[in-house]
């Protein structure tokens, strides 16, 4: 079992006397996740087919898991906390967010952030001397991947704070992902999680991030991501003088050090795997996934593979 896997096993902790309903509780580590590689629209239809009835019974699980209660406990590997806080309606109905309200009490990892160590791992499969960028560093997950990876380089965009690849007083370092300071082919791997939606310019970012990664190096990432949609949707963008135009009601996204969110630009469709072909990369692939053992719940989840 590799490093990441046995950090994750050591999450295990006896369920709490409440529990959902008709769970088993098991100590043992589930049988390994099953991951889907999709290559575009056409693909990720086909795959939703094949899986129509599994899909059904996954949700009829999901409704038997969500209690009533402000918060809650299920047992699963990696032990989890979910919340009606950031809960929305469908049809009418309310829907836990799974995707990121479902905690474990002891990594304060949520299903998204968990999910991205998982395939880090199963995907990507770097070493302890691997060089590897974050685009995060205030994280939690951030905080993990130190654990596990020595090499690791983080950073969060600051602004006009501090210069473009220097540290401000707290050890962050700034970064612009439309302009790294980072010199050709200096990493194995990058990792990005909801945060290429609100780069305007993103289609320079993807290009940065192909500019810095080896050869065959990876790039892991998440983003609002529509199945549906062909095309992605943008919701704002910036005037020649600087200004901001909103093409749609503002939407904002939780920052940790900013109170107001952080604005997102835009949400994607299946274009975006094309146009990071066209920025440097040479396969982009959806990777879809499911577990109710390991609590990433939600309905087909779905993180991207750029590989250079």
């Amino acid at each position: 079992m590799n490093t990441i896997l046995r950090n994750l096993a050591e999450w295990i902790h006896p369920a709490p006397r409440r529990t959902a309903p008709n769970v088993p509780v098991s100590r043992e580590a589930p049988a390994k996740l099953v991951i889907t590689r999709i290559s575009s629209r056409e693909d990720f239809q086909e795959h939703t087919a094949r899986i129509n009835a599994e899909t059904l019974d996954r949700q009829k699980q999901e409704r038997e898991l969500a209690q009533s209660t402000s918060h809650f406990r299920t047992p699963g590997f990696c032990f989890v906390l979910s919340s009606w806080d950031y809960a929305y309606k469908v049809d009418g109905h309310l829907h836990v967010n799974w995707r990121e309200q479902l905690l474990c009490p002891i990594c304060r990892l949520n299903n998204r952030r968990r999910a991205s160590i998982h395939l880090l791992t199963e995907i990507v499969h770097p070493t302890k001397r691997a060089y590897i960028y974050a685009t995060e560093q205030w994280s939690p997950l951030y905080r993990h991947l130190r654990k596990c990876f020595p090499l690791v380089e983080g950073s969060e965009y600051l602004g006009d704070a501090v210069p473009i690849g220097q540290n401000n007083s707290a050890g962050i370092r700034n970064e612009d992902l439309t302009s790294l300071s980072f010199q050709d082919e200096s990493f194995d791997a990058i990792l990005s999680f909801e945060v290429l939606e609100h780069i305007p310019d993103y289609r320079r970012a993807f290009a940065e991030c192909a500019r810095t990664l080896k050869p065959a190096g990876k790039m892991l990432f998440s983003v609002p991501f529509d199945t549906t949609a062909t095309h992605n949707r943008i919701h704002a963008r910036i005037r020649a003088d600087g200004t901001i135009e909103h093409l749609l009601p503002p939407e904002y996204h939780g920052h940790p050090k900013n109170s107001k969110g952080s604005l997102c630009f835009q949400h994607f469709g299946w274009e975006m795997l094309q146009q990071m072909r066209e920025a440097g990369f040479s396969s982009v692939s959806a990777l879809c996934y499911h577990s109710r053992e390991y609590a990433y719940l939600g309905g087909e989840q779905i993180q991207f593979l750029a590989e250079k």
